[in-house]
């Protein structure tokens, strides 16, 4: 339960409504219309709120002094805590990311507890989904043909760096739902600023994997065991750097920062979970050779 993460210094956002909207067939229309006025406000993709005739969304929205709110929750602290922790290590990576509240909703007067994110997306900027370029997944060299949704060499460069971050970062983190739902692209509609990754979101399904040497989301799938990796990781010093943060990343202290940010208690049983998690992706790392061992200095070197 969430309420077990609770401390009395939590700090918590409370959205109170006596209800929520409901899906039904006979408000496909109505809720079509409204999907579109809420995309056009918030710069969120409609197809993130409303697609007939089951993606429903527009029940986690909430406009709190002028502002948009998505809330989230499933009653499950481990899905709770991922969420945190997702962020905190999104940064650590040095993405752009989702910002959680600790949230409480109250519907008709029953309470639960949950996360709250403000809205991310801007009118400025244009967001889109790898299925609007009818991207189909390979093995990680799919990421080198990006280069056909940029405009240019200068662009692609970019926007090729966000997703060497994002692809080792999700690997850390046995992310399991990357679907084309899960990550947007972004740029600005002036065109003065060229496609980026969007902001990440959703981490609620990390942490999960029982294949933790493989990563996979709606373009790429890696198995960190293949063989070729290693002499592509070690001719890239971008996957250098993106590696070398699993290997050097302490997760008691992600950990800590989740629970000083937030004023929660991760439970002892989790963390150890955790630990083992980091554990695990490191000895992946280092068996499969993916990262350089630094050679010390002819000065530094053992005389045997």
């Amino acid at each position: 339960m969430i309420k077990n993460c609770i401390t009395e210094n939590t700090k918590i956002l409370t959205i109170e409504v006596d209800s929520l909207p409901e899906l039904s067939e006979d408000k496909y229309d109505y809720y079509d219309k409204l999907s579109q006025e809420m995309s056009i406000e918030m710069g969120v993709p409609k197809e993130l709120l409303f697609v007939a005739p089951h993606f429903f969304f527009i029940n986690h929205w909430h406009k709190i002094d002028g502002k948009w709110y998505f809330y989230k929750s499933d009653g499950y602290d481990f899905h709770f805590v991922n969420e945190l922790l997702g962020e905190v290590i999104s940064e650590y990576f040095g993405l752009d990311t989702i910002h959680y509240q600790v949230a409480k909703r109250i519907v008709g007067g029953k309470e639960e507890y949950g996360l709250v994110s403000e809205n991310f997306c801007s009118t400025d900027y244009l967001y889109t989904r790898t299925w609007d370029y009818n991207l189909e997944c390979g093995n990680i060299h799919r990421l080198d043909e990006l280069i056909e949704i940029c405009k240019s060499p200068e662009e692609f460069k970019l926007l090729l760096s966000d997703m060497k971050k994002f692809v080792i970062r999700d690997f850390y983190t046995s992310q399991l739902d990357r679907s084309g739902n899960n990550f947007l692209f972004k740029e600005k509609k002036d065109k003065s600023e060229g496609k980026r990754l969007a902001p990440l979101y959703d981490y609620e399904n990390s942490f999960e994997s029982i294949s933790p040497e493989i990563y996979s989301n709606q373009i790429l799938r890696v198995n960190m065991k293949d063989t070729e990796l290693p002499k592509l990781f070690k001719k890239d010093p971008e996957y250098q750097e993106n590696l070398s943060r699993i290997r050097d990343a302490n997760m008691d202290e992600l950990m800590k920062i989740v629970e000083e940010r937030h004023n929660i208690l991760i439970p002892s049983d989790m963390k150890e979970y955790y630990r083992e998690s980091d554990k695990e992706k490191k000895d992946i790392i280092r068996a499969n050779r993916l990262v350089k061992v630094l050679k010390p200095k002819r000065e530094d070197r053992k005389i045997s």
